[in-house]
């Protein structure tokens, strides 16, 4: 992360009273990241997927209308209106250096079960130690964190 990781980290939404440097997910099925914090500024992407993960890096209030700066994926940086995300988790399966998938666990290092491919979303029931257990359609299992963006490495959740 950039050198404003620093002062995200430490920073508290005023609106949601949480952290500020969090993943969010966006909670339609269509979304514009901008330029700007408002809708004047021109659409720099337009998600057209529900539940992309994104990092939220910065916010800001507008006459009533909150705006958060975020991350995808991609490193694609830009404004999304607050309504449309999401508190939800989620996470996409990172490409691999040796492979173009990741392995889907029983449970944490013990039975391979599975494999799912780079660019997935994945829905994060949990997380802890180096594992997130996920859920994809009717489909769960236990991943390795590093092969899961939209999760912190030392962050813990049920």
């Amino acid at each position: 992360l950039k050198s404003w990781s620093v002062i995200a980290e430490n920073k508290i939404d005023e609106v949601t009273n949480e952290s500020l440097l969090r993943y969010v997910s966006i909670k339609s099925s269509e979304a514009n990241l901008r330029k700007g914090p408002s809708k004047d500024y021109p659409i720099l992407i337009k998600y057209t997927k529900k539940n992309i993960p994104l990092l939220v890096i910065d916010e800001i209030d507008l006459y009533g209308d909150h705006w958060r700066k975020v991350i995808d994926y991609e490193n694609n940086e830009g404004w999304i209106w607050r309504n449309l995300l999401s508190n939800k988790r989620y996470g996409i399966i990172k490409k691999n250096k040796k492979a173009l998938y990741a392995n889907i666990f029983l449970k944490p290092n013990k039975k391979i079960i599975g494999e799912i491919g780079h660019r997935n979303i994945v829905k994060l029931n949990k997380c802890k130690n180096n594992w997130c257990n996920i859920k994809i359609d009717k489909h769960k299992g236990w991943i390795k964190k590093d092969d899961i963006w939209g999760v912190f490495d030392n962050e813990v959740f049920d």
